[in-house]
């Protein structure tokens, strides 16, 4: 099935070298729609990057950005560069994330708890801010976090992942408020639930990945919500 609606459409992904972001990016790509593509891992974009303008003559746009070092100014200009390249911005998907680590509160450390919070939160909110007058002039803009099971019910071990997560929520119900009354954007907080990534395998290790939903599994809920 062809999505003729995602041809030329320019969507920005955070977290594109590994998980779903990677496997979201190649299949958007394929049914024509230009990625801006944001992580820190710059050989593995550019390979990417390189694909896509192979296979599927796509313009795509690598924007290298270590989120953990994102401010307002940095923001700011990621916002210019792709105002450069396109006319506008279809959609965002806030996809990167990072778990640090599984512990109690009483043992967690605050460099860890700092940089998650950064990472998974405060560079979405950096980012949705100066990316938003972009969306502004689409046609049909969308804006998708990703949540957790955890954002909702908080557990045991799980620190400053749910925290952000929850965190990411409210900035979600926070935009979505604020924008949706006023212009045709249309914000989405999709929770992936249990699925096979490194990050998964990570922190349940005998977990049996066979019984996980495949990430490609996904696509069609995030087709469904561009």
């Amino acid at each position: 099935m062809v999505f003729h609606y995602l041809n030329k459409k320019n969507i920005l992904i955070t977290g594109v070298t590994s998980g779903i972001g990677k496997i979201l990016t190649e299949c958007l790509s394929s049914y024509g729609a230009n990625i801006i593509m944001l992580s820190k891992n710059e050989a593995v974009l550019d390979a990417m990057y390189d694909e896509m303008i192979k296979k599927d003559k796509t313009d795509p746009l690598i924007l290298k950005c270590d989120l953990e070092k994102l401010n307002e100014e940095n923001a700011s200009k990621m916002s210019k560069i792709v105002k450069e390249n396109y006319a506008n911005l279809d959609a965002v998907i806030f996809n990167a994330a990072i778990l640090g680590k599984m512990s109690d509160i009483e043992s967690y450390d605050q460099t860890t708890w700092e940089k998650i919070l950064k990472v998974n939160l405060t560079s979405t909110f950096l980012m949705a801010k100066n990316l938003l007058p972009l969306l502004k002039e689409s046609t049909n803009p969308r804006i998708i976090f990703t949540s957790s099971g955890v954002a909702k019910k908080a557990k045991a071990f799980w620190g400053a992942y749910s925290v952000s997560k929850a965190g990411l929520n409210a900035l979600s119900e926070i935009i979505s408020d604020e924008v949706e009354s006023v212009s045709n954007i249309k914000v989405f907080n999709f929770n992936p639930k249990a699925t096979r990534t490194d990050m998964r395998a990570s922190i349940f290790p005998a977990e049996n990945p066979n019984q996980l939903i495949e990430v490609k599994e996904l696509m069609p809920y995030y087709i469904w919500m561009l």
